[in-house]
């Protein structure tokens, strides 16, 4: 198993506060309640969402807020509540402010929903990321470039060169390695064979059929669907009958 895992940075700013006003709380995954109310801070970052292969800035991507996790309360999933936090603009950049965070916050998660076209990304953010806790994970002193993959497709009879970049995509538990998704467009049922060749990574590259699998083959028969390549470098797939 070949774990290949990267850093990448945004930029958050602190501003301590009890009882914040204005702004934008987060419902659903607030403080704890209880007699004593959890002291809340206000969180403002940003940063700008690029296509991962042009470095060119893609515009109207959704930021929601998926996950919480502080030392008082444990791990809180939100995606079932996950409202739009903020909207990238023509340039990719977006700035948002969360309020009634709680101050013992140790992780929001995130998720990028990009316009047709792309493929959705996740980020972890911490208030500290030296190290990360789970890598890759944005700091909370710079303002980043988010790179967002541009959906790839194929079909029976065709290849097509796939780039791979480290820390985009994240596949198998814990997020262990870089892939990145392929559409394979077919006839419901048919099965397609698709066969990775690798042009350039230090690291093997192969073909899965699940972000939870953890064993690449370089040859898999798919009935339509998707697969993902594995491991960061470029590589050829090809799809046949």
């Amino acid at each position: 198993m070949f774990r290949h895992l990267g850093l990448i940075a945004v930029c958050v700013c602190i501003v301590a506060s009890v009882g914040c006003e204005g702004g934008q709380g987060i419902k659903g995954i607030t403080g704890n309640t209880g007699i004593t109310p959890t002291p809340t801070v206000t969180v403002e970052f940003g940063g700008r969402v690029v296509n991962a292969e042009t470095g060119g800035p893609v515009a109207n991507v959704r930021v929601s807020v998926t996950a919480l996790a502080s030392r008082g309360g444990g791990l809180r999933e939100a995606r079932s509540t996950a409202e739009e936090i903020g909207t990238t603009g023509g340039d990719g950049t977006f700035a948002l402010r969360l309020n009634d965070v709680p101050s013992d916050w140790t992780m929001l998660g995130l998720e990028f929903t990009g316009p047709a076209g792309y493929d959705t990304r996740g980020g972890r953010l911490e208030p500290t990321a030296a190290p990360c806790r789970i890598a890759p994970c944005w700091a909370t002193a710079d303002r980043p470039e988010i790179r967002m993959y541009p959906t790839l497709v194929i079909r029976p009879g065709e290849s097509i060169e796939v780039r791979v970049e480290p820390s985009v995509n994240l596949c198998a538990f814990g997020g262990g390695f870089d892939c990145r998704r392929v559409l394979v467009e077919a006839s419901p049922g048919t099965p397609v064979e698709l066969e990775v060749v690798r042009q350039d990574s230090k690291w093997p590259m192969g073909l899965v059929e699940s972000i939870w699998d953890e064993e690449p083959v370089l040859r898999r028969v798919v009935a339509g669907g998707v697969a993902y390549v594995y491991n960061a470098g470029t590589a050829t797939l090809t799809a046949r009958r």
